[in-house]
């Protein structure tokens, strides 16, 4: 994650420097379309395998030593949703050579660190915890609907009146994270088990997400309603 940052802030700024923004267009299309397709392959094996999301309520924390095949199939779709959070960080790459370092903000760059390290947390110390399927599930839909705009704004001026929802992705996103804030407060006072550090952890780093997408979504669409 270090060397993401250091190319994102640094070096690819300076080898872009006397550059003109390269077209990549297609290359966007093509990836953010194979973005919709992996986050539906996950959203769909959650909702598949939550037993009717009777799997989100259990709070008992799991044996880490569970070798099921539940256990094993959970284990195994974890790591491989952990890994498409690294896929994730390619849209950055994108914004360095596209030269559009004001998409490159502090909340793009918090969320892209942290939620592969918080993902890497999971897996390391109990990736079958009820929680991680949840995200993995909302987080998923929420990326089906982004990556499908990001997806069409590359058509072309052409489709772009039709592309009027962009501030309803990030009031998505805030609504997500409302949820996991009322999630983290149930699992709270209802878990049983749970390391300390997790049950802070699930409470605390909603309400860090809400604001800062808050704060984006006030400045990029409530500010603007106001001045109009």
């Amino acid at each position: 994650m270090a060397s993401y940052v250091l190319f994102v802030k640094w070096i690819g700024p300076n080898l872009m420097k006397n550059r003109e923004p390269m077209d990549l267009r297609l290359v966007m299309f093509v990836y953010n379309t194979a973005m919709v397709i992996i986050n539906t392959y996950f959203f769909v094996m959650v909702v598949l395998h939550c037993d009717y999301g009777k799997r989100f309520i259990d709070f008992k924390y799991p044996d880490r030593k569970d070798t099921s095949p539940r256990a094993l199939w959970e284990l195994s779709m974890g790591w491989w949703y952990f890994m498409t959070k690294f896929l994730d960080l390619f849209d950055t790459i994108l914004f360095v050579l596209r030269k559009k370092a004001s998409h490159i903000t502090f909340l793009h760059l918090y969320h892209h660190t942290c939620v592969p390290l918080f993902g890497w947390l999971f897996l390391k110390h109990n990736a079958v915890m009820p929680a991680t399927g949840l995200f993995a599930l909302i987080n998923s839909f929420i990326h089906i609907i982004m990556y499908s705009y990001y997806a069409l704004s590359t058509l072309g001026p052409n489709i772009r009146p039709y592309l009027w929802w962009k501030r309803y992705i990030t009031l998505a996103q805030l609504a997500q994270f409302a949820f996991g804030i009322f999630y983290g407060i149930i699992m709270f006072f209802l878990q049983t088990g749970y390391p300390v550090f997790w049950t802070y952890f699930g409470l605390t780093q909603p309400f860090f997400f809400f604001y800062l997408f808050y704060d984006f979504y006030r400045n990029s669409y409530l500010s603007k309603t106001k001045q109009n």
